[in-house]
């Protein structure tokens, strides 16, 4: 529920093409994207989203999730353990009612990341753009009508700035492009990932 402001950025795009690929990063900078048969990034300048990355071990569980597919795969090495559809960013702009303010770009983005927090029975905390989406006014920071139990479903992985894959209410949004930059996975998606993964798990994002 919580979104991703993107911010975009130039980078030097690469296509690796044979299954799981791993781009040497001695000379590199900052972050190196691996592909899994898909579209790689080579960051140079090390101002992608995401987390440096270090290679899945062949027994290491992690996610991989593929926007365009709006698919969610649980690997260990080059073995698919679950699939599962997942929902990712509507890629609509949200503009502030303070011209001055900007907006929102609902987006999931790609990158590389890892769980940095587990959550069961998680509470979505409203930002501003819920309530200016709804054309209703913005309670204060502290106020109760930011808080929604339930909407998160029964687990939440927290990737960072606002990022996660949980579990929701609507049901009917999972495999479309709906939500506000979160991945949304159903309520037996979700019960089944977050078992198997852990704090430091890595999740692969790829376009």
């Amino acid at each position: 529920m919580d979104v991703w402001v993107r911010v975009i950025r130039i980078a030097i795009a690469a296509v690796l093409t044979a299954g799981v690929t791993i781009v040497a990063a001695s000379r590199l900078q900052g972050q190196t994207l691996f592909a899994l048969g898909e579209t790689a990034y080579l960051d140079f300048a090390g101002t992608m989203p995401g987390a440096a990355y270090t290679a899945p071990g062949a027994d290491e569980v992690f996610l991989h999730v593929s926007i365009d597919k709006r698919e969610l795969t649980v690997r260990r090495g080059s073995e698919v353990l679950h699939r599962f559809p997942v929902a990712v960013g509507k890629g609509a702009y949200l503009r502030h009612r303070d011209a001055e303010n900007g907006g929102w770009l609902f987006e999931t983005p790609a990158g590389v990341f890892s769980v940095g927090r587990k959550e069961e029975d998680p509470v979505w905390y409203a930002p501003d753009w819920h309530f200016i989406e709804k054309g209703r006014p913005v309670p204060p920071a502290n106020s109760p009508l930011r808080y929604f139990p339930g909407d998160m479903g029964e687990f939440a992985l927290y990737l960072g700035d606002g990022l996660a894959i949980h579990g929701t209410r609507d049901q009917s949004s999972v495999g479309r492009a709906a939500s506000h930059g979160c991945m949304r996975l159903s309520n037996v998606g979700i019960a089944t990932v977050y078992p198997l993964v852990k704090v430091g798990t890595k999740v692969i994002i790829t376009s």
